[in-house]
């Protein structure tokens, strides 16, 4: 039985009028106030507060209860009972849960912001049509271009972005009506071939294949992630390159969505031919077994190994742009907050490990300085190996991973990477290093020393520096 959204908001607006409760009604694809029930998804009940919404995309119906709304009110429980009959009548799922504050039209923005991104995704300007068709074959032109796309099931026209799933193949087509398959079932890379095929230029030439490798890419990076994810493969020793690999995704995908357009389109061809000699370079072996010993748990995933190359070149490269921002990252993590209730983000501990650095041990095996340019140098050496060890100690726990997984994660990834470059830094140039580096170092190897990471307070990460920065760095006197 095809779902009517639009009869069930009609019933949903019926009901709520009907136990005497004014409401107000709001579209989905705008947030704007409307008449007509049918083309509303949002009810907004003032008293008692609550918030009904349909979500075409999952077919759920919603009821969400402000703070001081309780179950008990015979009002709200017939509503609750009356709106659960109508989702089960009509194949949908029911939820209803606390909002946990006074609900008002406004919290819902983002999820209008997410349909109007949704939208986006299946009609897109500068000359290309809304995907339609029959129901297992869906259409988009633009000016000498077509794209074809082929359904493993039958199109549901009641659910929004139907046309972009179950993709079983995509088709191009040019003015000529020749037709060539997209080697990926990759919509936004064949919506970019679509583009370049408009102006000219065909699967084969030095864009087509560009734009071939960014789907290629992009899917290659997709199977890393899923391996990692269900292996749980994720730890100290790789979380920058996972990290990095996430950070390249959505960098791809921005890419793809920018080609769609005719002046991203030109701006990639512009690009490429200022930069015509990126030959990839080739990889060693020792290289590629760094990266299975960093990805093995008892057994290594054998599927990864040709994905490997790929994630090296995409580690190098993010580890590059990453270095151009870092200060204001590292900064940002340390002293996030929640804007709402003022907590800290993120918790930065230095567990310790049974492997870490034995500062004791190391000490041995220097010689006794007989100069001053000796001693001076023993103490950055040692200073140096300090922050080898906190990148290899630093770990993040993060509110954030409440709403994503793994957030956590990455911002440990990104505090290492500082760290050792930081380290890397005081072997190759102790004397010149930069006073804003020094202060976020310094900050965070008081924080390894104490374990506490109260740092927001009411000085900022600058006038905290002359506070901890002498006792931080004291015993190296690398800076004086």
């Amino acid at each position: 039985m095809a779902v009517n959204i639009d009869r069930i908001a009609e019933k949903t607006m019926k009901i709520i009028q009907g136990l005497g409760l004014q409401t107000k009604m709001f579209d989905s694809s705008q947030g704007k106030s409307v008449a007509d029930p049918q083309k509303a998804r949002y009810f907004f009940v003032e008293m008692p507060n609550l918030m009904v919404f349909i979500d075409e995309e999952s077919h759920d119906l919603n009821v969400d209860l402000g703070e001081r709304t309780d179950l008990d009110n015979p009002q709200v429980k017939k509503l609750v009972d009356m709106l659960k009959d109508t989702a089960r009548s009509n194949l949908l799922d029911f939820n209803t849960k606390s909002f946990g504050k006074h609900i008002e039209p406004k919290n819902y923005a983002f999820k209008i912001e997410q349909n109007k991104e949704q939208a986006m995704s299946d009609v897109f300007n500068e000359g290309i049509s809304p995907l339609e068709g029959s129901s297992r074959t869906s259409r988009q032109t633009l000016e000498n271009a077509r794209i074809i796309v082929k359904h493993r099931n039958p199109v549901n026209e009641e659910s929004r972005g139907s046309r972009s799933r179950n993709i079983s193949a995509i088709f191009i087509e040019n003015a000529d009506g020749e037709r060539f398959k997209y080697p990926f079932k990759h919509l936004n890379g064949a919506r970019a071939m679509a583009r370049h095929v408009a102006n000219g230029g065909v699967p084969s030439d030095m864009v087509g294949e560009a734009i071939v490798e960014h789907s290629s890419n992009l899917s290659k990076l997709k199977e890393f992630m899923n391996v990692v994810n269900k292996q749980g493969l994720v730890n100290e020793n790789n979380r920058s390159i996972v990290a990095n690999v996430k950070q390249k995704m959505d960098s791809i995908k921005e890419s793809i969505k920018r080609i769609q357009g005719a002046k991203g389109y030109t701006a990639f061809v512009e690009s490429m031919a200022l930069n015509e000699n990126s030959d990839d370079v080739e990889i060693s072996e020792d290289t590629v077994n760094d990266y299975v010993s960093k990805f093995t748990k008892t057994t290594f995933e054998e599927s990864l190994k040709d994905i490997l190359p790929l994630v090296h070149r995409v580690n190098e490269e993010e580890m590059e742009n990453n270095r151009a921002n870092q200060v204001a990252r590292v900064k940002e993590i340390i002293t996030a907050v929640d804007k709402k209730t003022g907590e800290k983000k993120n918790k930065i501990s230095f567990p310790t490990k049974g492997d870490g650095f034995n500062f004791d041990s190391i000490k041995r095996q220097y010689a006794k300085p007989t100069n001053a340019a000796q001693a001076q140098q023993q103490k950055i050496d040692m200073m140096s190996l300090q922050f080898d060890d906190l990148a290899d100690r630093v770990d993040v726990d993060t509110i954030d991973d409440k709403k994503r997984k793994n957030k956590g994660h990455d911002r440990a990834a990104e505090l290492s990477n500082f760290l050792r470059d930081f380290g890397e830094e005081i072997r190759t140039n102790a004397k010149g290093l930069n006073k804003e580096k020094v202060a976020l170092a310094g900050m965070l190897l008081k924080m390894s020393k104490t374990q506490t990471e109260d740092v927001h307070e009411t000085k900022t990460v600058e006038e905290k520096f002359d506070d901890m920065l002498a006792e931080a760095f004291s015993k190296f006197d690398i800076l004086d």
